[in-house]
C-alpha cells in the first residue's frame, strides 16, 4: 500500500491508526443499535408505495413523521418537516397508474425501486429509495435518482 500511495510504510500505519480511533470515536453503541422491524417495516414500506401508486397524499401524510427528511444525493436539495417535504412531494405525485413501485431491501432497511410511466405510457426506472422507519411512521427517505441504481439492485431498466 506504501508503494501505491508513494509513502514509507510507517505513514501508512500511522494513518490506519488515526482512521481506527477516530472510527470508535464515531461508531454507535452497540446498544442503541436497532435491527429493522422487519414485517412493520414492510408494512409501512407497502403503505408508502401504495400512496404514491394511488396518488394519495393524505395516506402519505399519515406516515411521515413531523421532521421526516427527504435527500436525494448528490443532488444538493434537502427537506425537513411533514409541511416541506409533501410540498416537493405533491408536484411529484403522478396521477394514479403513472407511477409503479417494487420492493427491496438496501442496508437492511425498506427500500424501493420506483418506475415512471412516460408520455409512450412505458413504465421506466426512475430510482431507488431508502425509507427510514421509526415507530411504525416514515422518519427519513433517501432517494437516489439514477437510473444505475435500479440496474445494480437488479431490476430491469423498463418494466412491461
Amino acid at each position: 500500500m506504501a508503494a501505491l500511495l508513494g509513502t514509507s510504510t510507517a505513514a501508512v500505519k500511522s494513518t490506519l491508526q488515526r482512521a481506527r480511533a477516530r472510527l470508535d470515536e464515531v461508531a454507535p453503541e452497540e446498544d442503541l443499535v436497532v435491527e429493522p422491524g422487519g414485517a412493520a417495516d414492510r408494512e409501512v414500506l407497502d403503505r408508502y408505495m401504495a400512496a404514491f401508486e394511488h396518488a394519495d397524499l393524505d395516506a402519505l401524510v399519515d406516515l411521515l413523521q413531523d421532521g421526516v427528511e427527504l435527500e436525494m444525493p448528490p443532488n444538493l436539495e434537502w427537506f425537513r418537516g411533514r409541511k416541506d417535504v409533501l410540498r416537493f412531494l405533491h408536484a411529484r405525485v403522478h396521477e394514479e397508474g403513472g407511477l409503479r413501485m417494487l420492493p427491496t431491501r438496501a442496508n437492511g432497511q425498506p427500500a424501493l425501486v420506483m418506475y415512471a410511466r412516460g408520455v409512450d405510457g412505458v413504465l421506466r426506472a426512475h430510482s431507488v429509495q431508502v425509507l427510514t422507519v421509526v415507530d411504525g411512521t416514515v422518519a427519513r427517505v433517501t432517494a437516489f435518482l439514477d437510473v444505475e441504481q435500479v440496474v445494480r439492485f437488479g431490476f430491469p431498466r423498463v418494466l412491461s
